[in-house]
């Protein structure tokens, strides 16, 4: 069994040296070590299908931004800022070319931000903490077929808050509905940037704390996002403030979305 495995994992390493440029596995790294798996080892396909899943061995589309922006919601006239802070590539089609019974599917999505608020508050006992915190990041998907033709968010970041309102925001991308979804907070009342990693999967995850009614958007429901993607769609990262004083300090981010083949 030790060799077995040994082989089994010089083959993923192999495999994942020879990766696209974003260091995780392509859909012909993938394929081969499926081929590898069926020719060295005893195995139903069904069983190496599993094995690939259980290690997460997934083809990422991967986007990432240094750029630093500064998201203050008192620059909005209705004091709520909100940046186009990164987007993600497409989808690709659910069907695989040259291929009958393989297809794409979204498997998990990982946000890393790093950022800070203005570095202060009026509000007592806050400090340090996620409570209150009015400086966060959202999600909503971007499906060109529901959204107005002339709007293009691939030229960087974009102060969306500068123009819409969240009404006319709501109108850009009005499928599905509804299409906002909470990410993370910044500490409150800290001038360090720190970096924070969420990750969403297709699956529920029974211990978040969920709150589908948040000014935020839609608290430990990310799952929803998941499964609710398209072919064509794409995924954005928002930088947002809001009330008077709040500020989000933004120093780089990354996206990355996990698809198995």
């Amino acid at each position: 069994m030790g060799s077995t495995l040994s082989t089994l994992s010089s083959a993923l390493t192999k495999d994942a040296e020879a990766a696209s440029f974003n260091g995780y596995p392509t859909e012909d790294d993938v394929a081969a070590v499926r081929v590898f798996m069926l020719e060295g080892f005893p195995l139903p396909l069904e069983i190496i299908d599993l094995i690939l899943d259980f290690a997460e061995y997934w083809p990422c589309l991967r986007v990432d931004n240094s750029e630093e922006i500064e998201a203050v919601a008192s620059s909005t006239v209705h004091g709520e800022a909100t940046w186009t802070y990164l987007i993600s590539p497409p989808m690709l089609p659910r069907e695989i070319s040259g291929t009958e019974s393989r297809h794409r599917r979204v498997r998990k999505i990982t946000f890393e931000m790093e950022s800070h608020d203005q570095g202060w508050t009026s509000i007592q006992g806050t400090e340090g903490t996620y409570n209150g915190s009015w400086s966060w990041f959202e999600a909503i998907i971007y499906r060109p077929s529901a959204s107005p033709c002339w709007l293009d968010l691939t030229s960087g970041p974009f102060n969306l808050g500068a123009t819409f309102t969240a009404s006319d925001i709501h109108e850009l991308f009005p499928v599905p509905d509804p299409n906002r979804w909470f990410i993370q907070s910044n500490l409150v009342a800290s001038r360090q940037s720190r970096v924070h990693s969420v990750t969403w999967r297709e699956f529920e995850d029974e211990k978040a704390h969920v709150d589908p009614t948040s000014l935020r958007g839609r608290e430990g429901l990310g799952h929803e996002l998941v499964r609710s993607l398209e072919p064509g769609d794409r995924v954005l990262l928002l930088a947002k403030s809001k009330f008077p004083g709040w500020v989000n300090h933004v120093y780089g981010a990354s996206l990355e979305i996990f698809y198995s083949v």
